[in-house]
């Protein structure tokens, strides 16, 4: 078992170690001579929006090109996202509800930065600019393409917090424009939130553009990935004093898994960093028998166990046809107890003793896992889950140490 969680444990930390590894994919840079190079683009998973990229001509060249907004107007990684170059005023205003400003802060620089595309249509253009600061958005009416931000200022006053919701009116000048008699779209700019989801619901409707995916701008790779699986759940109870007396025993057993969850992607298009929820049930076994002079004690309990298991995974190799990741979580499991009792066979006499051990109908464990995505249908991996603890008594304690070998197929 340690030999195996030697092996496990590098794979596991290889995403630590491949952080920085590069995602390139066809793209191409308008100049801001207005020529086009045409290329590839290192997508990486972006907190804020870079203000610097990494091209290559070809995805084999050694040495990459870093662009910035003196060099280029526009880039585009192609079906996934695009961004263009904008200069112009930017407000610097704190809406972090935990770092508020006592008064209206209307503080402005000039920067020089990319805008992310969000939703893009025939009438108006949604961007939004993430720094350190906060998510700003940014919309541009076709007619000039000049994008304008979306002004929206939280402060206190008085010991009152105040709101302005100045986008509202920015985004009813345009709906009136392109949509004067649609009163849906007007509450839907009222009760709207300063968030992506309903701004660029909103442009989507500005734009008259029913259509849900706008993979020109978003991308078309899924965010979601739900799955099912079966597996072997091969597991070994032990204990430092509660099977002392045992002559025999049988700690490990070979027994199915069952499971289904979903996996959701930071960024679909870069497709590394990713959090799981999954729901497995397994069973595990133990058998124990004393022999002494004149009879035998036989012991024996089956745990069968409903765990919910959040987890971080990472693909350290993201192919798109083979993926290869690790990850790690807490496991919440739920037990409940078959036998758990003692038959004693002495001098041709049976007695019976009922719950013989304090054991837990709730506990933890923290699996380790590596494997393997094949045509973003099928997942098979090798799970590793430490020795947990699912006893009470503080006399003893029974633990079970667990490798599991997993099938899933995903849909």
């Amino acid at each position: 078992m340690k030999y195996f969680y030697k092996l496990l444990l590098p794979a596991l930390l290889l995403p630590f170690f491949s952080y920085a590894q590069s995602n390139y994919k066809p793209g191409y840079a308008i100049t801001v001579k207005g020529d086009t190079l045409h290329g590839f683009i290192n997508l990486k998973e972006w907190e804020n929006n870079p203000r610097i990229i990494n091209f290559k001509t070809s995805v084999s060249d050694k040495a990459s090109r870093n662009l910035a907004t003196k060099d280029i107007t526009y880039f585009e990684v192609i079906n996934m996202e695009s961004f263009r170059r904008y200069i112009g005023p930017l407000n610097v205003d704190h809406t972090n509800i935990s770092s508020l400003a006592t008064a209206r802060d209307t503080a402005i620089i000039t920067d020089s930065v990319f805008l992310k595309t969000v939703q893009k249509g025939s009438n108006v253009t949604l961007y939004t600019y993430v720094d350190d600061l906060k998510s700003h958005f940014f919309i541009a009416d076709n007619q000039n393409g000049i994008p304008v931000e979306l002004v929206y200022r939280i402060y206190k006053n008085d010991g009152k917090t105040v709101t302005e919701n100045e986008y509202m009116r920015q985004l009813f000048a345009l709906a009136l424009k392109y949509n004067a008699n649609n009163d849906a779209l007007k509450l839907k700019i009222e009760r709207s939130d300063y968030k992506t989801s309903d701004l660029e619901d909103i442009a989507r409707e500005i734009n008259n553009d029913p259509k849900k995916d706008n993979e020109k701008t978003t991308g078309k790779n899924k965010g979601t990935t739900f799955f099912v699986g079966i597996g072997l759940n091969v597991s070994t109870i032990k204990s430092d004093n509660a099977f002392a007396s045992f002559t025999s025993s049988t700690p490990t057993s070979y027994l199915p898994k069952v499971s289904a969850g979903f996996t959701v992607l930071a960024d679909p298009n870069v497709g590394r960093l990713g959090f799981r929820a999954e729901v497995a049930f397994t069973d595990n076994k133990y058998k124990g028998t004393e022999t002494y002079t004149g009879g035998i004690n036989t012991y024996s309990f089956n745990q069968y166990t409903l765990s919910i298991i959040p987890q971080l995974l990472y693909h350290f190799y993201n192919a798109e046809s083979f993926k290869l990741y690790g990850d790690a979580g807490a496991s919440l499991n739920i037990s409940r107890y078959k036998g758990n009792n003692s038959i004693q066979n002495a001098n041709n006499k049976i007695s019976e003793t009922k719950d013989v051990l304090d054991l837990s109908k709730g506990w933890t464990s923290f699996p380790l896992k590596a494997g393997a995505v094949i045509n973003k249908k099928f997942d098979v991996s090798i799970t590793y889950i430490p020795s947990a603890a699912f006893s009470k008594s503080l006399a003893y304690y029974v633990t079970v140490t667990t490798i599991q070998a997993s099938f899933n197929y995903l849909f």
